[in-house]
């Protein structure tokens, strides 16, 4: 960084070969990655630079914030609310975080952090990059799908969506990249596995404890 302010390096900032590598990006602003105050500027916000950044470094994307307009002891009580939910949950997805860790909260007019916050984030970051750097036949993903109200036949269901045929081409996705499916992984299946967890989750099979 030294190099790059004295102008004896050049460093673009979409070329991993010419900047600093990183293993992680953090954003603790509570702003875009890309754009204006909490996303509130919509002409602002520069999703496709944004897009170009994460993908060009190819890291994991946290967001780390206090709460600004919530204290500590609503918090700690009924979880975060309202805006701050779009603030640190929504809008961040959007732009592409894959984790958002709440660092503290009001307390009277101030913002506090709470120390516990921050080595929550930082063995959560630790996580990350080390699932990163796991071999993907190594890794271990698991994959919910939409199942209520329960033991009705609503196992893999959804709104204009056809599930099996998505849970089927999501598999694939997996498979040819590298990640293993086990036994079957040549034969997937979609309607079979959501008709096969339909069977699991009837109330007689499960209380058999099947």
């Amino acid at each position: 960084q030294s190099q790059i302010s004295k102008g004896l390096k050049n460093c673009e900032t979409l070329n991993d070969d010419s900047c600093v590598k990183v293993d992680a990006i953090v954003n603790t602003i509570g702003f875009p990655l890309v754009g204006g105050p909490a996303g509130s500027m919509a002409a602002g916000r520069r999703i496709d630079v944004a897009k170009d950044i994460l993908s060009s470094k190819n890291v994991p994307y946290f967001v780390a914030a206090p709460l600004l307009i919530q204290d500590i002891k609503s918090w700690f009580k009924d979880g975060v609310q309202g805006l701050q939910q779009v603030v640190l949950f929504s809008l961040p997805e959007l732009d592409g975080s894959i984790d958002t860790v709440v660092l503290g909260g009001l307390v009277g007019d101030k913002i506090a952090i709470v120390p516990e916050r921050i080595r929550k984030l930082a063995k959560r970051i630790h996580a990350w990059t080390n699932l990163k750097k796991t071999d993907k036949r190594n890794r271990k993903v698991s994959i919910l799908l939409y199942g209520f109200p329960p033991n009705v036949g609503a196992v893999g269901t959804a709104a204009l969506m056809n599930v099996p045929k998505s849970l089927q081409s999501l598999l694939l996705s997996l498979k040819n990249d590298g990640y293993d499916l086990g036994n079957d992984e040549n034969d997937i299946d979609g309607e079979a596995i959501v008709a096969a967890l339909k069977v699991m989750n009837q109330e007689n099979v499960i209380g058999r404890g099947f």
